[in-house]
């Protein structure tokens, strides 16, 4: 014969989430740019844009599609006033 007996559980259900904070809001890129105009906008080069980018942190987004390099106009001028991204 089957021993159908069950163990109850050794102690309540814990919550997921103990903390009633919110999680924090991540704003959407509202005006991208593409390298040619982030470089106009700024007044330097695109070979300048992509150096940023690459080396001094300016926070920059790929399309999936085309893989194609977008910049957030609002990220570009903290980056030029040289604050924190």
């Amino acid at each position: 014969m089957l021993n159908l007996n069950r163990r109850k559980a050794a102690s309540p259900v814990q919550p997921l989430l103990k903390s009633t904070t919110p999680a924090p809001v991540i704003a959407m890129p509202v005006e991208l740019l593409t390298v040619r105009q982030a470089a106009i906008f700024a007044q330097v080069s695109q070979p300048t844009i992509r150096r940023w980018i690459r080396d001094e942190g300016l926070r920059a987004y790929r399309s999936k599609e085309r893989g194609r390099v977008r910049i957030d106009k609002a990220d570009l001028v903290k980056f030029l006033k040289g604050e924190v991204i």
